[in-house]
């Protein structure tokens, strides 16, 4: 099954939380729907266990509550460099992280939170796919 996969990306969205856990995850897709409150939405990730629906069923149950809207794209395993957020990711590390000089804990946080602000703002464009091969996706862990 190859998914459809929009044209491009309009924004990054971020947040900062000390530990990655499934409560703070649906915090976060929260906000994104009340940031987003019509049309569709497409989130790409990774298969980090908290990205499935979980014995709670916390996507389906999300999406249900946003009018099935929300598009789950899962990146096939073992395969992070399919997932184009990791080219992103590597601009961001290369102008913000790799020289960085940290006096607090928090510095990072605001520098990150800063450039993904100027990034959305300014230079925010579409990233060239190559990728041509067929992904086999696990239709067992489809959320939603």
């Amino acid at each position: 099954m190859r998914p459809q996969l929009p044209e491009f990306i309009l924004t990054i969205e971020a947040t900062y939380e000390l530990w990655r856990t499934a409560a703070n995850l649906v915090s976060f897709m929260e906000e994104l729907a009340r940031r987003y409150p019509t049309g569709d939405v497409y989130i790409v990730w990774d298969n980090l266990n908290i990205h499935y629906d979980g014995r709670d069923e916390r996507w389906t149950r999300f999406n249900e509550r946003h009018g099935g809207r929300f598009h789950f794209v899962y990146t096939p395993l073992h395969a992070s460099w399919v997932n184009q957020i990791e080219i992103w990711f590597s601009i961001l590390q290369r102008r913000v992280l790799r020289h960085g000089s940290f006096s607090t804990v928090a510095e990072p946080t605001r520098r990150i939170m800063s450039f993904i602000a100027q990034w959305n703002r300014y230079e925010c464009h579409p990233f060239r796919w190559t990728f041509r091969g067929q992904f086999q996706q696990d239709e067992s862990r489809l959320a939603a």
